[in-house]
């Protein structure tokens, strides 16, 4: 039998009767039953017997019965209510968990898993370099889909990167030539990584309002002839990566249109325990004594950040991190990783300094140990 309706009906904590028509995912409102009193008694029973309320064509009119949660399952597994939307769960998002040694809040991985399979939009921000971009990777190697890569931020011709070219041939004429794009949103399940979204141009923004609209989702390619408009496939995922803050100078505030279009999703920096863990997963071999220092020293930078008088305007990524201990590898001792990879993240400007402080927290660890003085003497007379 073909259900026009399957209605799932409870009771609220006031006792008031609630339900909602899941076929066409449209909830009976308070108005709905002061107009409709037979309704609300065929609601109530059905959730009194904990079944379902379906409605079906009888003639000119609807009949009503009530269906069991496995005659419910049975209808909306072989006739999904709506095109491009699987109604049974493929995965189980509550039980989701991250790879080994990729450091995530489960709850975030959870949700990520979930947008990801059900072809939704998720926009994932957070400081450059803490894992944005690879949770991408590793949430779609899960799932077992393909992530189609686009680096909006490095993007200098938005249209010919998300619709294409035209150009010309002398035996054949003009002719165009469909973007990467366009064939990525046409992959049924796939991912398109938008990265850097925050640094693409507005015209970028503007050709991809459509395209991420949960209701349009479609392209048009004006460039070719009769401006065909290409469907986004089912079950397609976009996930944007984004630096939102004052020390991203080359980022653009995003439109609120754009943003809408997503759901946010901040990714955290990880703890001092986890980033050695990680560390230590990564070289296996690595001094020990040396790996905890350098992971107290960045613990104790990314502090400071996050108190309310900052001294400093930036802090290490897991990025960097990653980089000093591959310097710690190959045989360099903490104060070189520092000179190197930590001294120049931060302005030399004068006796007060960024630097001048980034040297005394270093020297509260190395200082004593270093053979080559944390300080020059042009650090101490400015």
């Amino acid at each position: 039998m073909k259900y026009k309706q399957i209605i799932k009906g409870h009771y609220d904590n006031k006792g008031a009767v609630k339900a909602i028509d899941i076929v066409n995912n449209k909830p009976l409102t308070k108005d709905y039953f002061k107009t409709r009193p037979d309704m609300k008694q065929r609601v109530e029973k059905a959730i009194n017997t904990k079944t379902y309320l379906a409605s079906y064509q009888r003639g000119t009119r609807l009949g009503y019965k009530w269906i069991t949660k496995e005659e419910k399952e049975q209808f909306m597994g072989k006739e999904p209510p709506i095109k491009g939307v699987e109604v049974k769960t493929k995965v189980d998002f509550k039980n989701a968990t991250p790879p080994k040694n990729f450091f995530i809040n489960e709850l975030k991985w959870k949700f990520l898993i979930r947008n990801i399979e059900k072809g939704k939009n998720i926009m994932m921000t957070g400081p450059s370099g803490c894992g944005k971009t690879d949770a991408t990777f590793k949430a779609a190697e899960q799932l077992g889909k393909k992530v189609h890569y686009f680096n909006l931020g490095a993007t200098q011709d938005p249209r010919s990167t998300l619709i294409g070219n035209t150009h010309y041939n002398k035996d054949t004429g003009t002719y165009f030539s469909e973007s990467l794009f366009v064939h990525a949103i046409q992959q049924e399940n796939a991912v398109i990584l938008l990265d850097e979204l925050s640094r693409a141009h507005p015209e970028a923004w503007n050709i991809l309002m459509t395209v991420l609209d949960p209701i349009q989702r479609y392209l048009r390619l004006d460039e070719k002839d009769d401006s065909p408009t290409i469907k986004v496939a089912n079950g397609v995922s976009f996930i944007a990566t984004a630096n939102i803050g004052m020390e991203y100078t080359a980022t653009r505030v995003i439109d609120r249109a754009i943003l809408d279009r997503f759901s946010l999703f901040e990714m955290d920096v990880l703890g001092e325990d986890d980033e050695y863990t990680l560390l230590k997963s990564k070289f296996p071999f690595i001094n020990e004594k040396e790996l905890l220092e350098i992971c107290s020293i960045i613990g104790d930078i990314r502090k400071e950040i996050k108190s309310d008088s900052p001294r400093i305007s930036t802090m290490i990524s897991t990025r960097n991190t990653i980089e000093i201990a591959e310097l710690l590898m190959d045989g360099f001792n903490i104060h070189e990783a520092a000179e190197l990879l930590i001294y120049p993240l931060f302005p030399n400007d004068g006796n007060d300094s960024e630097r001048v402080f980034i040297k005394q927290l270093i020297q509260k660890y190395v200082g004593k140990k270093s053979k080559t003085p944390l300080f020059e003497i042009s650090d101490l007379d400015k």
